[in-house]
């Protein structure tokens, strides 16, 4: 739960501690006086850790789930304070998940000069551009599972919803690569996904039409 929309920043992680290990960051360290914890991460960020009590045998109490007694708690808050802090020291925060919506904003950065506005508490990956002239909305982007779009699978994808011509919308349409806007009048707005099913230029152009049309 600590490294949710979180990405390891390699050069945070040797202030913290950590050495290189073949293609993964580790760090072990002594905690509640007779045990040790080893720390692994991987290069995409992935966490792994393993309890080691005096004798040098795994402890594994902590994980089960139910398992009560002030020692098996102790345990379970010293480790999740000690990797609390490793998510705040030795990664940065992530709210776009996937590297065609990283290249959007930036791209939304160096072209319109607006930056994203996360309204919704409940939804704080979800991000809103807007034109600065009039306020009105050109570009959404947000996070559903597949099956909400009629795809296969429930995992989560990354989508942008932009502004878009009836016609246009009625014309390419094909519940593959473009969709009825999710969440928006569904006659006016498209949804398209951002991964990279569709071209960086591509998408890039139906922003700009978005971007227009809000001006009007």
């Amino acid at each position: 739960m600590f490294f949710r929309n979180k990405k390891l920043n390699r050069e945070k992680i040797l202030g913290c501690g950590f050495e290189v290990d073949g293609e993964n960051f580790i760090r072990r360290e002594k905690f509640l006086d007779d045990f040790t914890l080893t720390i692994s991460i991987d290069g995409r960020g992935s966490v792994t850790t393993k309890i080691f009590d005096a004798d040098g045998e795994p402890y594994t109490l902590h994980l089960v789930e139910g398992a009560s007694g002030s020692f098996v708690g102790a345990v379970k808050a010293e480790h999740e304070r000690i990797l609390k802090k490793i998510s705040e020291q030795c990664f940065d925060e992530e709210i776009f998940h996937s590297a065609q919506a990283t290249r959007l904003v930036e791209h939304i950065r160096e072209n319109f000069l607006d930056e994203p506005e996360f309204l919704w508490e409940k939804f704080p990956n979800f991000a809103v551009f807007r034109r600065a002239d009039n306020r009105k909305w050109y570009a959404v982007i947000m996070n559903v599972p597949k099956n909400k779009l009629g795809l296969d699978g429930t995992q989560e994808l990354e989508i942008l919803n932009v502004r878009v011509e009836p016609e246009d919308l009625d014309e390419i349409f094909d519940g593959e690569k473009y969709f009825r806007g999710w969440h928006m009048n569904k006659k006016s707005w498209m949804t398209v996904r951002l991964d990279d099913t569709l071209t960086d230029e591509e998408i890039f152009s139906w922003l700009a039409q978005s971007f227009r049309l809000a001006g009007r």
